[in-house]
């Protein structure tokens, strides 16, 4: 599959927004390891505000549809969802720069943050849809009380899992995704029923 333009601009700003953050790369810098003109890349992208939201709404994208299919998963998916969530884990990370600059990002660009702070309302709502889902279906059990504050937890670990890792995780790279995604699961543990296994 050959990359437009624009898509090998977003691929490589990527790279860099992970590998130096979100606040040290140009517009100049991206187009110079593109071997393209500073005029071309901006052309497509007026600046790295501009690319910023775009990775963002790539991210939002791919994670909306995982979503979708977590809350229209049957009585018999319970692997599937974990197996789903670990894809997230895995998304997160390959966006991770998003993660990393997460406060900075919001100031820097407010149309960001009301986005943001709008997706997670519909988060909690799904994410309350896939808990009494697993409740009804016997694989939980979690008092009423529990369900906002497990469901807070849960999109806390997410937001911030990477940051806890890039300054204390000293396991192998390929372990770090594997090993939060297993330490988030452990918020659910005490709630599992004797039927429920991952």
């Amino acid at each position: 599959m050959v990359l437009s333009t624009k898509d090998k601009i977003l691929a490589k700003a990527l790279t860099l927004f992970n590998e130096q953050g979100s606040d040290f790369v140009t517009v100049r810098h991206i187009a110079s390891e593109l071997g393209i003109s500073h005029g071309n890349l901006c052309y497509h992208f007026a600046n790295t505000d501009v690319i910023i939201e775009a990775l963002y709404q790539q991210l939002v994208d791919k994670l909306n549809e995982l979503t979708i299919q977590m809350t229209g998963l049957s009585e018999n998916q319970l692997t599937i969802l974990y197996q789903l969530s670990y894809r997230s884990f895995e998304i997160l990370y390959q966006y991770r720069f998003l993660m990393l600059d997460f406060v900075r990002i919001m100031r820097r660009i407010p149309a960001i943050k009301l986005h943001f702070k709008a997706l997670m309302q519909i988060r909690q709502e799904q994410f309350k849809h896939i808990i009494t889902s697993m409740q009804a279906n016997g694989f939980i059990d979690i008092p009423e009380k529990n369900i906002a504050p497990l469901i807070e937890q849960a999109l806390l670990f997410g937001d911030f899992w990477i940051s806890r890792a890039e300054i204390l995780f000293d396991g192998n790279e390929q372990e770090k995704t594997a090993y939060y995604h297993k330490t988030f699961y452990a918020l659910f543990e005490p709630y599992l029923c004797g039927n429920a296994d991952w």
